[in-house]
């Protein structure tokens, strides 16, 4: 009886990761349709300039990330310097702020009539220069926003790096430079490639930030064949190649990575260099200047925006755009989180749970693809089903989901489940096999094994999950924005909106309430995780 229910919950479990899985099935099925017009419009004479503009910003970023986030978390583990302690925390402040939040606020600081180029020109009498032509303002604006995904995994793998190694590497006589590029950057390598991966991912997610800079990617193309020309079926196509950029990606870091582990188990607090005098200042400065580039400058320009348009901006309509952010934010994590429940829990190992392990890691692919996939990949779901139901005789069930909170709770979901899922299994892990043995001996069902043994060893990974899954629904973009009811606007849509028609101070407003709420988040999260709870 016990090994029946395990086979019908595997049975269950995969049925559960196909269908969030789905997205990603319709948006490849696109290329079954006839192609059209359009799509040899869009091939012709976007599709070129689209693949060279997005390896461009791919590059850069990668590159830039890369040195940015390899050396201020070396400079934080290996050197002892003034201020190093809270700098080493406070580098991780940046993931608190949105990426188009960060855009606005550089472009409304260093625009021809921003107040940092006028001071420029009256200082030195120089031309102004246009922030958004060229490809350095976007890259560099990338960097400061998703360096820390390298800087905390490099970190991580800095801190367990055997000191005896360095230490010997001193003693042969090199310099901190050889060391850092003959020993340590070689064992942290994996660390930093799947630092780079993460952030290539978001890169290619990222909505806000290119159409800010008027920078033509994928996710603004995918989101223009839908909203300009309404043809579901060229952005699915569209879609369909950005997730074989994603497959790619994931696959040139896993052979890049490997299955080396360069490192000890053992963390050290020793610290091999010590910068004193004027270096241990200049080293200071360097990552301070860092931090408020990336966080403080761009917090405190949010502030005393939203202080001077205080009465024009402020009012009770922030009262619905906080109630609908919440609203999807609480309803997307608790949906995801129970998902991630279900998919995570330990199972026995039966015939078909290879197939069904194997199913749950694809469910959890949707991280790599970018918000506007999983919404096209719905929308075109919806559609085709529509076009079978017409041509059975039935109606269209367009008016029914499209613009619905069921199908942008389905894309969070799809989009997030990993993030859930990740935490979820690593408490999953620590339930061994003897608890389900045990059980069957002493006759008591799946159901109250579930409910007694596994839900509460579960439960810290679990609520761990459901906060980080809450802060990335808070600052989605581009599914919102495209599967939002009508007049449902949020934070995160009123920030995009206000700043896209370059009104920066009362954009401000929106952004300072999304930071704040995601700092109360991750407060949280840092309470629980520090509780161990």
């Amino acid at each position: 009886m016990f090994q029946k229910t395990i086979t019908r919950s595997n049975i269950w479990v995969s049925l559960l990761a196909l269908i969030v899985a789905l997205p990603m099935f319709v948006v490849a099925s696109s290329w079954l349709i006839p192609i059209s017009d359009l799509w040899l419009h869009f091939a012709q004479t976007l599709l070129p300039d689209l693949v060279i503009s997005t390896l461009i910003l791919l590059t850069g970023v990668a590159i830039g990330v890369s040195i940015l986030g390899s050396v201020l978390a070396y400079l934080v583990v290996m050197v002892e310097f003034p201020g190093r302690r809270w700098l080493e925390w406070a580098l991780f402040l940046p993931f608190a702020v949105p990426a188009y939040v960060m855009a606005f606020v550089y472009l409304g600081v260093f625009d021809y009539s921003g107040y940092a180029q006028v001071i420029i020109r009256e200082l030195t009498g120089l031309p102004g220069f246009d922030i958004r032509s060229g490809h350095w303002a976007i890259i560099l604006t990338f960097v400061l926003v998703f360096y820390p995904y390298v800087y905390m995994m490099a970190r991580a793998s800095f801190k367990c790096q055997k000191i005896q190694m360095i230490e010997a590497g001193k003693m042969l006589g090199a310099n901190p430079f050889r060391v850092f590029f003959r020993i340590s950057m070689p064992l942290a390598r994996p660390a930093v490639a799947a630092g780079v991966l993460v952030t290539l991912m978001e890169t290619l997610a990222d909505f806000g930030v290119v159409s800010l800079f008027n920078y033509s990617t994928f996710t603004t193309a995918i989101y223009s064949a839908w909203g300009d020309f309404r043809s579901i079926e060229v952005a699915a196509q569209l879609a369909s190649l950005l997730v074989l950029v994603a497959f790619f990606l994931i696959y040139f870091e896993k052979k890049a990575r490997g299955k080396a582990k360069y490192y000890s188990a053992e963390v050290t607090d020793i610290k091999p260099y010590e910068a004193k005098g004027v270096t241990g200042w200049l080293v200071f400065l360097f990552v301070f200047s860092v931090f408020m580039l990336a966080f403080a400058m761009p917090i405190l320009q949010i502030i005393v925006w939203s202080f001077s348009v205080f009465e024009e901006e402020w009012g009770f309509k922030y009262i619905d755009y906080f109630s609908s952010t919440v609203t999807l934010t609480l309803s997307a994590a608790i949906l995801t989180v129970i998902v991630a429940a279900v998919l995570a829990l330990p199972r026995d190992r039966v015939k078909n749970s290879k197939s069904v392990q194997i199913l749950i890691r694809l469910s959890t692919l949707g991280y790599a693809l970018p918000g506007s996939v999983m919404a096209v990949g719905l929308l075109y779901l919806v559609q085709n089903i529509s076009n079978v139901s017409l041509h059975f005789g039935g109606s269209s069930i367009n008016h029914i989901l499209f613009g619905s909170i069921a199908l942008l709770l389905f894309a969070y979901v799809s989009r997030f489940i990993a993030i859930a899922y990740n935490s979820a299994n690593a408490s999953s892990d620590q339930i061994k096999p003897v608890y389900g043995h045990s059980a069957k001996l002493l006759g008591a069902s799946r159901f109250r094994l579930v409910k007694d043994v596994c839900l509460p060893m579960m439960a810290p990974g679990i609520l761990a999950g459901g906060l980080l899954v809450a802060v990335d629904v808070m600052k989605e973009l581009p599914a919102t924005y495209l599967l939002r009811p009508f007049g449902w606007d949020t934070l995160a849509v009123r920030v995009y909106e206000l700043s896209a028609e370059g009104l920066f101070e009362r954009a401000s407003v929106p952004a300072l309430i999304m930071v704040m709420f995601g700092a109360l988040l991750m407060f949280i999260f840092h309470r629980l995780d520090s509780n161990k709870i």
